[in-house]
């Protein structure tokens, strides 16, 4: 069956989580909030839609993973890739997925152990699964993509039918790697990678300005198809900011400023706070303040990403999940309203 990126939901209520980030304990707990049983199923008929990122840097990938299959099989739950996913389906190490990919063990033990590790006679079968997923669900009334709705990725991703994701994926890096090496910039970029590439991975010092991998960063990020609706478009950054293991020299673009269709968005992503704290550099300023807003040119775009990917710091500080500021949550649609995995419930605005 040819991939396909976009599939329509079912004609069901619907409660659609936030990066779970590996999170297990907090899946669990907002499951139980929101209602579901043990097996998946809801006494009211409510589907479960995961807006991607299931795994990485929390301590039990595979367990969050091995419910979701099992939930999924079951008619109950359906999921968008997130770049998480799409990083371990196209054997691209990145930072917290040691517990996939064995080479990063060592360097992600110091912020992520301890984790549970996915058998490496299992990796065949979870890749071939992730490689079924879509990149978009939506009906008439709802929409949601990991990162950015970009409807001029579209038409491309509707010329790839008939080739696989990994296919569209690896063909769409070639062709943008083609057109990158004819960039006058190009030279300097590979004499920049290799001066500071120990440099951009050092979090204690800022590494010296590297203009040609901002320009790299820039383009990687808006050319490719798959890449764009799955880690959002790019701007470049005030100044450098590190951040996912590295130092960074563009920041994340607030699409949803352009977004002016009707049908409402939901995304994750975007590691939002739901109480911001002052001083925060990067990425998590593009959001509204306000935790419950929508937000975007017609306030029709929710971020339901509020951080629990981030609960590795409260194990390394010893703080309870009850004292966490950093929350799994899921939208509960069409009601608009939020529930967390604490119980705290809250109407978006």
């Amino acid at each position: 069956m040819p991939y396909c990126y976009r599939r329509t939901l079912p004609a069901a209520p619907l409660d659609i989580i936030g990066d779970v980030h590996g999170e297990i304990d907090a899946l669990q707990a907002l499951l139980h909030h929101l209602g579901y049983r043990e097996n998946g199923s809801h006494p009211k008929g409510r589907k479960l839609v995961f807006a991607g990122d299931l795994c990485d840097r929390g301590p039990d990938s595979p367990a969050v993973l091995a419910w979701f299959w099992e939930m999924h099989d079951a008619g109950n739950a359906f999921t968008v890739l997130g770049n998480h996913e799409l990083n371990a389906l196209m054997h691209d190490p990145k930072d917290g997925s040691g517990w996939f990919f064995p080479e990063r063990a060592a360097k992600d033990a110091a912020l992520y152990a301890p984790w549970h590790t996915l058998p490496a006679h299992a990796r065949h079968a979870l890749e071939s699964r992730l490689a079924e997923q879509p990149l978009i669900w939506a009906r008439s009334d709802v929409r949601i993509v990991h990162a950015a709705w970009l409807p001029h990725t579209f038409s491309r991703l509707e010329e790839a039918r008939g080739e696989s994701l990994t296919q569209q994926y690896r063909r769409f890096d070639r062709e943008l790697d083609a057109q990158l090496q004819t960039a006058p910039w190009y030279a300097d970029y590979l004499r920049e990678q290799q001066r500071y590439a120990e440099a951009a991975q050092n979090p204690h010092q800022t590494p010296p300005p590297m203009p040609a991998t901002a320009q790299y960063e820039l383009n990687r990020s808006r050319l490719h198809p798959i890449r764009a609706l799955t880690s959002g478009i790019e701007q470049p950054a005030p100044q450098p900011f590190y951040a996912g293991g590295r130092w960074r020299y563009t920041a994340r673009c607030g699409w949803w400023n352009s977004y002016r269709e009707s049908v409402p968005v939901l995304i994750g992503h975007y590691w939002r706070s739901w109480r911001p704290q002052p001083g925060k550099s990067g990425r998590e300023n593009i959001l509204p303040a306000a935790g419950n807003a929508w937000h975007g040119a017609k306030r029709n775009v929710f971020c339901t990403d509020f951080s629990a990917g981030a609960r590795w710091r409260d194990r390394k500080q010893g703080i309870p999940p009850a004292q966490s500021q950093f929350r799994l949550a899921a939208m509960c649609w069409p009601e608009r309203v939020l529930v967390f995995d604490n119980g705290d419930i809250e109407q978006t605005v």
